[in-house]
């Protein structure tokens, strides 16, 4: 069938009041499409939805793939053109994924009121960082790989599957005239990037969060004589959902698993004369959930009957190789926040599990930071276990901060001497301003 020959029906509402005999004017009708098994017409039926200003229902043809091939919306890399009004989407459990062998796109821009109920988002994949700026330093990739979301959304018995946010781009290599630039950011939000202003709400209930990836921290450029290399680019925040400054999430009865962080871009090698090595970059925090506001502004985020497990913060960048007699590179932080982390917010966990997740081993180089954090990271963030909520087998600890989640229990760890508190004070003060860029 064309996307001429969709098949419309009015939903009727009538209005009754008690008591009286006066005519009371019908609230607004909503469209109601019945979309083809024909993924040339879910995006003819998206487009019509933004065409008009009342509100859309679209249902899809039940168990059916439809499968994008190319970007509809090119403004913002989306396989669907974006969503521009309010639209409730009846997915019958269809799956809407981009094909393996089409250019990078999400699936999904959300700049309205979206519902998606019963259905699959897989396989988006946002752009990688291309090109440099003026100092060589390399473009970031683009969040949010499955959805990238600027309004409400609202998310129920569904799948947010398989999705992967951009890596950074590579450092330039240095001239003669110029030094190596660094290795760009990778995107946040593998499966779901959520942003607000003015404040929205991102509501995920009875549905499942899995396999989705933060995009990697691209290389530094390569020195050139004495010059250093480029430090390489840290990864992208929030593997499987990232919501930031003026999103407040509220997870309910949900599966949260199989999400990892990108790994830290790779230090530039060292010139030939004496030139250092490059630094890595960080690995990718925050490997289920990320979460984060402004200072002073607390969103308090809810999660509650949910399970967070088997999540993977990211490796640390490996740092680059010096040239003779140059200094050796600085090893990349491995991630940290295994199941999830929250910066600057009190985020109440209500008969929530967080169990068998995983912190981000540093790279190879100078000065490694030992792996911290395989359960919750808290940076000026503050937990609350509530009704049983259980934070246990997480590596090598559950929590950063013991203080920061009353009730959460760390097995004994040596303390270490070398200065690495220092380099903690560091990371912090670098995720802070890496999470201002977003």
């Amino acid at each position: 069938m064309t996307p001429s020959a969709l098949f419309r029906r009015r939903i009727a509402t009538t209005a009754t009041v008690l008591g009286t005999f006066a005519l009371v004017a019908p609230p607004a009708q909503a469209d109601e499409t019945a979309v083809p098994c024909d993924p040339a017409a879910l995006v003819q039926a998206v487009v019509e939805a933004n065409a008009t200003p009342a509100p859309d229902t679209l249902s899809l043809t039940p168990n059916c793939v439809y499968t994008l091939t190319t970007v509809a919306d090119a403004t913002w890399n989306a396989g669907l053109p974006s969503i521009q009004g309010k639209l409730t989407v009846h997915g019958n459990h269809a799956t809407i994924e981009r094909a393996k062998d089409a250019p990078r796109f999400r699936i999904i821009s959300n700049w309205g009121d979206l519902t998606l109920n019963e259905v699959t988002i897989a396989g988006g994949h946002a752009p990688d960082g291309v090109g440099t700026g003026s100092y060589g330093d390399a473009n970031p990739g683009e969040s949010g790989g499955g959805i990238k979301n600027w309004g409400p959304l609202t998310i129920i018995d569904s799948v947010i599957s398989g999705n992967t946010a951009g890596s950074g781009g590579p450092g330039a290599d240095a001239t003669a005239t110029t030094s190596a630039g660094s290795g760009g950011y990778g995107g946040f939000g593998g499966g779901i990037s959520s942003y607000g202003s003015p404040q929205v709400t991102l509501t995920i209930t009875r549905s499942s969060i899995t396999g989705n990836a933060s995009g990697s921290g691209g290389p530094g450029g390569n020195g050139v004589a004495a010059k250093p290399g480029g430090r390489g680019g840290s990864a992208g925040f929030g593997a499987g959902v990232d919501v930031l400054r003026g999103t407040v999430l509220r997870l309910t009865d949900s599966v949260v698993t199989g999400n990892s962080g990108g790994s830290g871009g790779k230090g530039g090698a060292g010139g030939t004369e004496g030139g250092s090595a490059g630094h890595g970059g960080s690995g990718g925090t925050g490997g289920g959930l990320m979460m984060s506001t402004s200072p002073g502004v607390p969103l308090n985020p809810a999660i509650t009957r949910t399970i967070i497990t088997g999540n993977h913060a990211g490796r640390g960048g490996d740092a680059g190789v010096a040239g003779p007699g140059g200094y050796s590179g600085i090893s990349g932080y491995g991630g940290r926040g295994g199941g999830l982390s929250i910066f600057d917010d009190n985020l109440t966990l209500d008969a929530v599990t967080v169990g068998e997740n995983a912190a981000g081993e540093p790279g190879a180089g100078s000065y490694p930071v030992p792996a911290s954090g395989g359960g919750i990271y808290t940076l000026d963030g503050r937990v609350a276990l509530v009704n049983g909520a259980v934070v246990s087998g997480n590596r090598p600890d559950n929590c950063t901060s013991t203080a920061d989640v009353p009730g959460c229990v760390n097995g004994f760890r040596a303390v270490r001497a070398d200065g690495q508190d220092r380099r903690a004070a560091d990371r912090a003060a670098a995720e802070r301003a890496e999470r201002s860029r977003g």
